[in-house]
């Protein structure tokens, strides 16, 4: 049975007269519920309503007029003044205003221990809790010495969240914990929390006007109005299918986007968003459910030109249906010849690469070798010596971008135990494992050499992590400004990207990246264009030769790649295809696809939501589309 953490029973609050008026008034009445352990309950009104006082009641903040309130099974009523003082270091508070909620006169590091300190913990124990804590909602121990007019509004709530977990409670409240935020800061500090939430297994009662908020927190919600509970429920099914006048005024009155981030699935779970029938709609909405940063476009981009007479495929219609196809669009000597949007696309939806976005970090890395930032030849812990020690310190930054490191990593996207389910579960992309890495770097740390560096391809999504890594190590700009300022404005994309990144800021460079389908296919134009966009080289056609040329021969390469593409190899984060056509392509897992025909300079984008990750089956059924599409062209003279 689920323990109960909070009830409430008819609480009501009066306060007293005032001499104006001689009368009290009543700011809760008679309300009653309950929050079992690792629950989100949300509650809702108008400004008035009655939440913040309702809460400070339910926490023992304000005394109550009458009724019961119950915390972990104790009356409130009942416990006496030093047990409610151990009462409450069970639970946590979260407030309004990050930067108010902090004594000016005390260094971040003071700030956290202070609740430690009420409870006369030893020194040691806890300098190591702070240290802990801090790094945890993802500050560095930089922070710990600074004051609250050193920090972002978004950092001071970081450091108030972490003060919050301090004593390890067992209940937190959040009084509109992200309303006085940046729109882009408010999604990390949601993100943040709902991590927290898995990981310790903490009960939240949240308190915000922005029904977004409580749509993406809450499991069960509560609408106040004039002090009482006007209607509760399951949140999604209450949001979509309210009964009571003032909540279906409140819903109304709120945004007509509302239904966007309302309607999350009811079956959505962190650890089968990937799998169909989920992945259809999660792959078109990511920023909703994983923390994200905009990879920004061109500001005066323009729209990317389309062909007089529209081709059309009839002959190949039951295939691009049998493939899952979300989108799929062709592009011909720089004009799109054929484009088509489904299952709720459009020309400007964005959808989830996968392991697509592992080459457009390859064009990154044409950039850093030619202006000198990176050293191909060099090894890993050349530019980060604390991976010195790990699996990856002695392999070549060229041995990263061919996929010939070796190093103990499983690819087994359905093995729950492999690493690349590590790196995902670091990366936020899949439900925290107790023991388990808690952010993408630490699991890179952690990975163990199998044998030599350079002599055998093994496909390891780690690498383009680590690239990541190393280019902002090396330009110290992030991946996301490096992506948008080397790829993406100059290509000169219409629409802005995104890229997941971890509870940390750091990103999943290997398969995060979404965009739009004629975006993606202005980076392949690119590559067939010879690296030139307007006349501008974009991406150095050095690194593009090299790139088509494929693997060293000495590289050997699993039969799983010579079935598919004899002769075929893997280099510069592209797979070589070594037809007589010298087609290739970035894939992803579920039918994500760049792919490149320089014989007809065709680019063709297929988004998809293929029930299973890989399949050899689908593979060649692609391959046949996309050569027949290809081959309705003219060659190149």
């Amino acid at each position: 049975m689920s323990r109960e953490v909070l009830n409430l029973k008819g609480v009501t609050k009066i306060f007293p007269a005032s001499r104006r008026s001689g009368e009290g008034f009543t700011a809760v009445s008679d309300v009653s519920f309950s929050l079992i352990a690792g629950e989100v309950f949300g509650l809702v009104g108008e400004s008035g309503s009655g939440k913040s006082t309702l809460a400070r009641c339910a926490f023992g903040i304000a005394p109550i007029s009458s009724g019961h309130v119950s915390i972990l099974g104790q009356k409130l009523e009942d416990v006496s003044a030093k047990d409610l003082r151990l009462l409450k270091s069970e639970l946590g508070f979260v407030f309004q205003d990050p930067i108010g909620s902090l004594n000016p006169k005390l260094r971040v590091a003071e700030i956290i221990a202070e609740p430690l300190e009420l409870r006369k913990l030893p020194a040691a124990e806890i300098a190591a809790r702070v240290s802990y804590l801090i790094e945890r909602v993802g500050l560095t121990q930089s922070h710990l010495e600074r004051k609250r007019h050193e920090l972002s509004g978004g950092q001071c709530q970081r450091v108030a969240i972490a003060r919050a977990l301090a004593t390890n409670p067992k209940l937190i409240l959040l009084d509109e914990p992200t309303s006085s935020l940046d729109l882009s800061v408010q999604a990390q500090i949601l993100n943040l929390l709902e991590e927290l939430r898995r990981e310790f297994n903490l009960t939240y009662l949240i308190i915000s006007h922005n029904l977004d908020v409580i749509s993406h927190m809450s499991d069960r919600m509560a609408v106040m109005k004039d002090g009482k509970i006007v209607e509760m429920g399951g949140t999604q099914e209450l949001l979509s299918n309210p009964t009571n006048s003032y909540t279906k005024e409140l819903i109304n009155s709120y945004s007509a986007d509302f239904a966007v981030s309302a309607k999350l699935p009811k079956n959505f779970n962190l650890d089968a968003w990937q799998d169909a029938p989920l992945n259809r709609w999660a792959f078109q909405n990511v920023e909703l459910f994983i923390p994200t940063r905009i990879i920004s476009a061109h500001p005066d981009a323009r729209p990317v030109e389309h062909t007089l007479e529209i081709k059309s495929y009839p002959e190949v219609a039951d295939l691009i249906s049998e493939l899952a196809t979300d989108a799929i669009l062709v592009m011909n000597r720089g004009k799109i010849q054929f484009e088509e949007y489904l299952h709720g696309m459009s020309a400007e939806s964005p959808h989830l690469l996968q392991s697509v976005s592992k080459s457009i970090l390859g064009g990154l890395y044409a950039n850093l070798s030619a202006s000198g930032q990176v050293d191909s030849d060099l090894q890993v812990s050349d530019y980060l010596p604390e991976l010195s020690a790990s699996g990856f310190g002695d392999a070549t930054v060229q041995n990263l971008l061919d996929m010939t490191a070796a190093v103990n990593f499983s690819e087994d996207y359905h093995d729950p135990a492999s690493e690349i389910a590590q790196l995902d579960r670091a990366a936020g992309w899949r439900n925290p494992a107790p023991g388990a890495a808690v952010h993408i770097r630490e699991f890179l740390g952690s990975v163990k050499k199998s044998g030599e560096h350079g002599t055998h391809f093994q496909y390891c999504s780690a690498n383009t992590d680590l690239l990541a890594w190393i280019a902002e190590e090396v330009t110290g700009v992030s991946y996301e400004s490096l992506i948008s300022k080397v790829i993406w404005q100059p290509l000169k994309a219409m629409n802005d990207a995104t890229i997941t990144v971890d509870a940390l800021g750091a990103p999943l460079a290997n398969g995060g990246i979404s965009t739009t389908a004629r975006d993606l296919a202005r980076f392949g134009d690119a590559i067939l264009n010879n690296g030139v966009v307007d006349g501008v080289q974009v991406i150095p056609a050095k690194w593009i030769a090299a790139t088509f040329a494929g693997a060293s021969p000495s590289v050997i390469s699993p039969q799983y790649l010579q079935q598919l593409h004899p002769g075929g190899s893997y280099r510069n984060q592209w797979w070589i295809t070594n037809s007589a056509r010298h087609e290739i392509y970035g894939v992803g897992i579920y039918g994500q696809y760049l792919w490149l025909d320089p014989i007809s300079q065709t680019v063709i984008v297929k988004f998809s939501s293929l029930p299973v990750a890989t399949d050899a089956n689908h593979s060649v059924k692609h391959m046949q589309l996309f050569r027949h599409i290809s081959s309705s062209f003219p060659r190149l003279n």
